[in-house]
């Protein structure tokens, strides 16, 4: 079963309480406000009754432009992070049409196509970041933040040194940026394990996507990831989680009876998993089973 709401809630109380104190973007804090939790949900719809669900996990990741009424998604305690994009910016997104012709908006992700690479080493783009779409998303009941999309800039780098070198410098700058302007926000970076590895303390737990499962996106069909390659996953993971970042893992399934496996895998190793189908668009009631 998940952590008790009431503990939950004073975790988090001792965690905003260590924040007011001064330090340094990367300094490491003793209270980790994620250490307690058992169950985690990450959701990109809109519908109300989707709530009472939702409520039922200690934390839920929705979209800030389209959610669940947030006092009924609280309403036992559940901690909810906003979903930010730091390496990509979707057509949809309420701002794009002001930043659709900025020169750091590069290219269309070939997986989705309605999303937009970033250069994230722009200064301009921090700017948009940092003072117009992370205080939008940190509204009245939010915890904290998703943070998604950082492997599109490393992978940037990766794949042309010589355009793209320092995003993953950037990226470090960026985070410890959002530390020191939002020191009480929760932050839970998607992807990033190079980041998180030279700085584990940058942000308060790392998740990773398709770790026992994998999608072709081109054949839009479910499969499980091969086993070595599943394992050497789970061994990066396993390494960040001994620095003492709290692991979270989101695998994708199309039916319940694929659930129960990477749910067994990522708890033997000490994660917390998710597992639901790639749109992320219902509820999934997997991990709330012991």
């Amino acid at each position: 079963m998940g952590l008790s709401r009431r503990p939950l809630a004073a975790i988090l109380a001792l965690g905003l309480a260590a924040a007011l104190v001064p330090a340094a973007p990367w300094a490491a804090s003793p209270i980790r406000p994620l250490a307690g939790v058992r169950t985690w949900v990450v959701y990109y719809g809109a519908a109300p009754e989707a709530a009472a669900d939702l409520a039922r996990f200690d934390v839920v990741v929705l979209d800030p432009h389209a959610h669940p009424p947030l006092p009924a998604v609280k309403q036992h305690g559940s901690l909810v992070l906003m979903y930010v994009s730091l390496g990509e910016v979707n057509t949809n997104h309420p701002e794009f049409a002001d930043v659709a012709a900025e020169p750091w908006v590069l290219a269309p992700n070939p997986n989705w196509p309605e999303a937009r690479r970033v250069d994230v080493r722009a200064p301009a783009y921090e700017r948009w970041l940092l003072d117009r779409v992370v205080p939008r998303a940190l509204m009245a009941g939010v915890n904290g933040l998703f943070l998604d999309t950082a492997d599109t800039a490393l992978e940037l780098e990766r794949a042309e040194p010589v355009k793209f070198g320092g995003a993953g410098v950037a990226l470090e700058r960026v985070l410890g940026e959002m530390k020191r302007r939002n020191p009480r926000a929760i932050l839970l970076l998607n992807g990033g394990l190079p980041l998180v590895e030279r700085r584990p303390r940058a942000v308060d737990a790392v998740a990773v996507e398709s770790v026992w499962t994998d999608y072709d996106f081109k054949s839009q069909a479910y499969r499980a990831r091969p086993r070595d390659a599943a394992d050497s996953r789970a061994a990066e993971l396993r390494r960040v989680a001994d620095l003492g970042v709290t692991v979270f893992t989101l695998d994708y399934v199309a039916s319940a009876d694929r659930a129960a496996e990477p749910i067994r895998l990522a708890r033997a190793r000490g994660f917390i998993p998710y597992v639901s189908t790639i749109g992320l668009d219902r509820v999934s009631t997997y991990t709330l089973s012991p």
